[in-house]
């Protein structure tokens, strides 16, 4: 079985406070409410200024090629928080990159951190991977303590293009490798 039909049966998962799913298009108003308000993504992508342009970035960037790519939603509210993806997958090296985003109304209530937590152990035992990677821009420190308080450990700092600026930028790299005790 390789990793994408492993995927497949992870396409739904529960963590104690959060439900991981495939978007829908349903999710279209929650993901704009994230999407317009730069706070939320400004180390992700460009705020989106209509309905439109999110309906666009929904459809094309996160419902396209589901597999990889989850919904957070609030258990309680039943709405949809954020998202966790899987950036890069690499089958031979069995490596992933994880790249996340959720709404300030969430923020330092340890979501994410659960969230990250959970699906580095599901890659781990459940999908066979051996190492996941965070990248985050030197200046997110809010991402940096969820690595960490995931149990990833600075690998890295180093210099690269924003992939929507293309200015230089200073960015750290996170690792999580299998077998690895984290502190």
């Amino acid at each position: 079985m390789n990793i994408w039909t492993k995927l497949a049966m992870f396409s739904f998962y529960e963590t104690e406070r959060l439900i991981l799913r495939p978007f829908f298009f349903t999710d279209v108003y929650d993901f704009y409410q994230i999407a317009s308000d730069s706070e939320n993504l400004q180390f992700i992508f460009p705020t989106q200024a209509s309905i439109e342009e999110s309906q666009y970035a929904l459809a094309n960037y996160f419902m396209k090629s589901p597999l990889g790519i989850w919904a957070i939603c609030d258990k309680k509210q039943e709405k949809m928080i954020g998202s966790i993806k899987f950036e890069k997958i690499d089958e031979i090296k069995k490596e992933a990159e994880l790249g996340y985003f959720l709404n300030k109304e969430y923020w330092s209530q340890g979501y994410m951190t659960e969230v990250v937590t959970n699906i580095r152990d599901l890659s781990i035992e459940e999908l066979g991977l051996k190492q996941l990677s965070i990248v985050t821009h030197m200046e997110n420190s809010a991402s940096q303590k969820v690595a960490q308080k995931s149990g990833f450990k600075l690998y890295r700092r180093f210099k690269g293009s924003d992939r929507y600026s293309r200015k230089m930028r200073d960015y750290l790299e996170f690792r999580y490798t299998k077998g690895e005790l984290s502190e």
